[in-house]
Protein backbone atom coordinates (compact mmCIF):
# COMPACT_ATOMS: atom_id res chain seq x y z
CA UNK A 1 0.00 0.00 0.00
CA UNK A 2 1.53 3.20 -0.85
CA UNK A 3 2.08 5.90 1.51
CA UNK A 4 -0.42 8.67 1.64
CA UNK A 5 1.61 10.70 3.99
CA UNK A 6 1.71 11.19 7.93
CA UNK A 7 -1.39 13.30 7.64
CA UNK A 8 -4.53 11.86 7.43
CA UNK A 9 -7.53 13.40 6.61
CA UNK A 10 -9.32 15.68 9.28
CA UNK A 11 -12.52 14.77 7.86
CA UNK A 12 -11.45 10.79 8.16
CA UNK A 13 -10.35 11.47 12.17
CA UNK A 14 -13.91 13.30 13.06
CA UNK A 15 -15.57 10.37 11.63
CA UNK A 16 -13.50 7.93 12.97
CA UNK A 17 -14.03 9.96 16.65
CA UNK A 18 -17.51 10.98 17.00
CA UNK A 19 -19.65 9.68 13.63
CA UNK A 20 -22.00 11.75 11.29
CA UNK A 21 -24.04 12.83 14.28
CA UNK A 22 -20.91 15.18 15.28
CA UNK A 23 -20.36 16.51 11.51
CA UNK A 24 -24.11 17.10 11.68
CA UNK A 25 -23.95 19.84 14.11
CA UNK A 26 -20.05 21.31 13.41
CA UNK A 27 -19.59 20.99 9.72
CA UNK A 28 -22.18 23.58 8.35
CA UNK A 29 -21.27 26.69 10.26
CA UNK A 30 -17.83 25.64 9.45
CA UNK A 31 -18.02 25.70 6.23
CA UNK A 32 -19.77 28.93 6.00
CA UNK A 33 -17.17 30.29 7.65
CA UNK A 34 -14.60 28.81 5.71
CA UNK A 35 -15.56 29.70 2.04
CA UNK A 36 -12.77 31.07 0.19
CA UNK A 37 -13.08 33.80 -2.13
CA UNK A 38 -12.06 34.15 -5.55
CA UNK A 39 -8.95 35.37 -6.31
CA UNK A 40 -8.18 38.33 -8.77
CA UNK A 41 -4.70 38.66 -8.22
CA UNK A 42 -1.58 38.37 -11.25
CA UNK A 43 1.45 35.94 -11.42
CA UNK A 44 4.66 37.67 -10.05
CA UNK A 45 8.13 36.49 -10.49
CA UNK A 46 7.55 34.88 -14.24
CA UNK A 47 10.23 32.46 -15.21
CA UNK A 48 11.87 34.66 -18.97
CA UNK A 49 13.14 31.08 -19.96
CA UNK A 50 11.93 27.54 -19.72
CA UNK A 51 15.17 26.53 -18.60
CA UNK A 52 14.70 28.94 -15.36
CA UNK A 53 11.15 27.06 -14.48
CA UNK A 54 11.50 24.79 -11.31
CA UNK A 55 8.66 22.62 -10.03
CA UNK A 56 6.60 22.69 -6.93
CA UNK A 57 3.56 20.61 -6.14
CA UNK A 58 0.62 21.45 -4.07
CA UNK A 59 -0.92 18.06 -2.43
CA UNK A 60 -4.63 17.96 -0.87
CA UNK A 61 -5.35 16.00 1.82
CA UNK A 62 -8.69 15.85 3.24
CA UNK A 63 -9.05 19.48 4.28
CA UNK A 64 -5.29 19.95 4.48
CA UNK A 65 -3.11 21.19 1.42
CA UNK A 66 1.00 20.89 1.59
CA UNK A 67 3.68 21.73 -0.98
CA UNK A 68 6.75 19.71 -2.04
CA UNK A 69 9.93 20.59 -3.00
CA UNK A 70 12.57 18.31 -5.16
CA UNK A 71 15.78 17.90 -2.89
CA UNK A 72 17.52 20.04 -5.14
CA UNK A 73 15.81 22.67 -4.86
CA UNK A 74 16.03 22.81 -0.45
CA UNK A 75 19.22 25.04 -1.26
CA UNK A 76 20.41 26.38 2.31
CA UNK A 77 17.01 28.26 3.10
CA UNK A 78 15.88 24.23 4.08
CA UNK A 79 18.97 21.72 3.72
CA UNK A 80 19.24 21.69 7.76
CA UNK A 81 15.76 19.07 7.09
CA UNK A 82 18.52 16.02 5.92
CA UNK A 83 19.76 15.93 9.39
CA UNK A 84 16.87 14.88 10.50
CA UNK A 85 14.51 13.30 7.77
CA UNK A 86 15.93 9.75 5.82
CA UNK A 87 16.83 11.23 2.21
CA UNK A 88 13.88 11.41 -0.18
CA UNK A 89 13.62 12.83 -3.94
CA UNK A 90 10.59 14.78 -2.95
CA UNK A 91 9.89 17.34 0.50
CA UNK A 92 6.36 17.90 1.40
CA UNK A 93 5.41 21.26 3.92
CA UNK A 94 3.05 21.51 5.81
CA UNK A 95 1.55 23.67 8.99
CA UNK A 96 -0.67 23.39 11.53
CA UNK A 97 -2.11 23.31 15.35
CA UNK A 98 0.38 21.24 17.68
CA UNK A 99 -2.04 19.20 19.38
CA UNK A 100 -4.53 18.28 16.67
CA UNK A 101 -1.36 18.04 13.48
CA UNK A 102 0.56 14.81 16.05
CA UNK A 103 -2.40 13.73 17.78
CA UNK A 104 -2.27 9.82 16.97
CA UNK A 105 -6.36 9.85 17.65
CA UNK A 106 -8.20 13.11 17.55
CA UNK A 107 -10.74 13.83 20.51
CA UNK A 108 -13.35 16.73 20.98
CA UNK A 109 -11.75 18.83 23.03
CA UNK A 110 -8.60 18.07 20.56
CA UNK A 111 -10.83 19.39 17.94
CA UNK A 112 -12.51 21.80 19.77
CA UNK A 113 -9.56 23.53 20.99
CA UNK A 114 -8.07 23.59 17.86
CA UNK A 115 -11.42 25.47 16.53
CA UNK A 116 -12.06 27.84 19.32
CA UNK A 117 -8.96 28.89 20.69
CA UNK A 118 -5.44 30.74 19.49
CA UNK A 119 -2.91 27.52 19.82
CA UNK A 120 0.80 26.90 19.13
CA UNK A 121 1.87 25.92 15.91
CA UNK A 122 4.09 23.03 13.85
CA UNK A 123 5.78 22.62 11.15
CA UNK A 124 5.39 18.85 9.83
CA UNK A 125 8.06 17.88 6.81
CA UNK A 126 7.35 14.37 4.49
CA UNK A 127 10.49 13.19 2.77
CA UNK A 128 9.05 10.89 0.01
CA UNK A 129 10.88 8.54 -2.23
CA UNK A 130 8.94 9.61 -5.41
CA UNK A 131 7.61 12.44 -6.95
CA UNK A 132 4.61 13.41 -5.43
CA UNK A 133 2.11 12.73 -8.54
CA UNK A 134 3.52 8.81 -8.18
CA UNK A 135 3.26 9.32 -4.60
CA UNK A 136 -0.32 10.18 -4.19
CA UNK A 137 -1.22 8.09 -7.14
CA UNK A 138 -5.46 9.02 -7.45
CA UNK A 139 -4.72 11.63 -5.16
CA UNK A 140 -5.00 15.46 -5.77
CA UNK A 141 -1.98 17.14 -6.74
CA UNK A 142 -1.05 20.10 -8.92
CA UNK A 143 2.07 20.74 -10.41
CA UNK A 144 3.38 24.89 -10.55
CA UNK A 145 6.12 26.62 -12.58
CA UNK A 146 8.52 28.72 -10.71
CA UNK A 147 11.06 31.02 -11.44
CA UNK A 148 14.35 31.34 -9.60
CA UNK A 149 13.06 33.85 -8.24
CA UNK A 150 9.55 33.00 -7.07
CA UNK A 151 11.49 29.76 -5.76
CA UNK A 152 13.96 31.66 -3.81
CA UNK A 153 11.21 33.90 -1.76
CA UNK A 154 9.13 30.45 -1.29
CA UNK A 155 11.69 28.45 0.19
CA UNK A 156 12.78 31.77 2.57
CA UNK A 157 8.80 31.77 3.31
CA UNK A 158 9.11 28.49 4.51
CA UNK A 159 12.38 28.62 6.63
CA UNK A 160 10.78 31.60 8.49
CA UNK A 161 7.56 29.05 9.46
CA UNK A 162 10.21 27.30 11.34
CA UNK A 163 11.04 28.33 15.07
CA UNK A 164 15.10 28.26 16.17
CA UNK A 165 17.29 28.87 18.67
CA UNK A 166 20.08 30.98 19.42
CA UNK A 167 22.47 29.11 17.74
CA UNK A 168 20.51 28.72 14.35
CA UNK A 169 19.18 25.01 14.56
CA UNK A 170 15.28 23.83 14.76
CA UNK A 171 13.33 22.51 17.38
CA UNK A 172 12.39 18.20 16.40
CA UNK A 173 9.78 17.22 17.91
CA UNK A 174 7.43 13.74 16.75
CA UNK A 175 9.29 11.87 14.19
CA UNK A 176 8.09 8.80 11.72
CA UNK A 177 9.16 5.47 12.67
CA UNK A 178 11.44 5.42 9.75
CA UNK A 179 12.49 9.07 9.73
CA UNK A 180 10.08 9.22 6.84
CA UNK A 181 8.75 12.71 8.47
CA UNK A 182 9.04 14.57 11.18
CA UNK A 183 7.65 17.74 13.57
CA UNK A 184 9.12 20.74 14.18
CA UNK A 185 7.94 23.58 16.28
CA UNK A 186 6.66 26.56 14.19
CA UNK A 187 6.24 30.31 14.40
CA UNK A 188 2.81 31.59 14.36
CA UNK A 189 0.15 30.39 16.09
CA UNK A 190 -3.64 28.91 14.78
CA UNK A 191 -6.41 29.87 14.75
CA UNK A 192 -9.74 29.29 12.74
CA UNK A 193 -9.29 32.57 10.88
CA UNK A 194 -5.72 31.46 10.26
CA UNK A 195 -5.50 27.69 9.18
CA UNK A 196 -2.71 25.46 7.62
CA UNK A 197 -4.52 26.19 4.73
CA UNK A 198 -4.03 30.19 5.11
CA UNK A 199 -0.20 29.01 5.39
CA UNK A 200 -0.26 27.40 2.41
CA UNK A 201 -1.68 30.40 0.66
CA UNK A 202 0.38 32.60 2.07
CA UNK A 203 3.57 30.55 1.04
CA UNK A 204 2.30 30.21 -2.28
CA UNK A 205 1.73 33.66 -2.97
CA UNK A 206 5.33 34.25 -1.72
CA UNK A 207 6.74 32.71 -4.46
CA UNK A 208 4.56 34.69 -7.25
CA UNK A 209 1.82 32.35 -7.48
CA UNK A 210 -1.72 34.21 -7.78
CA UNK A 211 -4.10 33.00 -4.76
CA UNK A 212 -5.88 34.94 -2.16
CA UNK A 213 -4.89 34.66 1.61
CA UNK A 214 -7.69 36.28 2.96
CA UNK A 215 -10.18 33.70 4.40
CA UNK A 216 -8.80 31.06 2.09
CA UNK A 217 -8.91 28.31 5.04
CA UNK A 218 -10.00 25.05 3.24
CA UNK A 219 -8.26 23.11 1.38
CA UNK A 220 -10.56 23.02 -1.96
CA UNK A 221 -9.95 26.78 -1.92
CA UNK A 222 -6.01 25.90 -1.95
CA UNK A 223 -6.81 23.54 -4.85
CA UNK A 224 -9.23 25.71 -7.27
CA UNK A 225 -7.31 28.11 -6.92
CA UNK A 226 -4.15 27.09 -7.45
CA UNK A 227 -5.57 24.53 -10.63
CA UNK A 228 -6.79 28.08 -11.85
CA UNK A 229 -2.92 29.80 -11.47
CA UNK A 230 -1.45 26.47 -13.63
CA UNK A 231 -4.38 27.31 -15.92
CA UNK A 232 -3.26 30.97 -16.62
CA UNK A 233 0.64 30.09 -16.23
CA UNK A 234 0.14 27.87 -19.33
CA UNK A 235 -1.14 30.93 -21.30
CA UNK A 236 1.49 33.23 -19.73
CA UNK A 237 4.56 30.77 -19.87
CA UNK A 238 7.70 31.68 -21.89
CA UNK A 239 8.41 30.39 -25.55
CA UNK A 240 11.67 28.14 -25.88
CA UNK A 241 12.46 30.95 -28.93
CA UNK A 242 13.22 33.27 -25.56
CA UNK A 243 16.98 34.32 -25.85
CA UNK A 244 17.91 34.54 -22.06
CA UNK A 245 20.20 37.70 -22.24
CA UNK A 246 17.11 40.17 -23.89
CA UNK A 247 14.21 38.50 -22.18
CA UNK A 248 15.03 38.17 -18.81
CA UNK A 249 12.31 39.21 -16.27
CA UNK A 250 12.83 42.08 -14.04
CA UNK A 251 12.41 39.46 -11.04
CA UNK A 252 15.03 37.53 -12.53
CA UNK A 253 17.75 40.53 -13.24
CA UNK A 254 16.80 41.66 -9.55
CA UNK A 255 17.86 38.31 -7.69
CA UNK A 256 20.82 38.09 -9.53
CA UNK A 257 21.72 41.84 -8.35
CA UNK A 258 21.18 40.75 -4.64
CA UNK A 259 23.08 37.62 -5.36
CA UNK A 260 26.03 39.78 -6.84
CA UNK A 261 26.02 42.22 -4.13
Amino acid sequence: MEKRGAMQTVLARLRAAWGRKWLIVLLPPLVAVLAGCASGKKWNYLPATRGEERSIYVIAHGWHAGIALSSEDLGNELGFLREYLRPGRYYEFGWGEADFYQADKVTPAIFLKAVFWRNPSVMHVFSMPAVPPEQYRGGEVVELKLSAAGLKHLKDKLRTSFQFNAAGRPYPLKAGPHGEDRFFKAEGYYLITHTCNTWTAKVLESGGVPVDTVFTLRSASVMRQVKKASEEYRRLRPSDRYNPSTSRSASSQLLDARLSQ
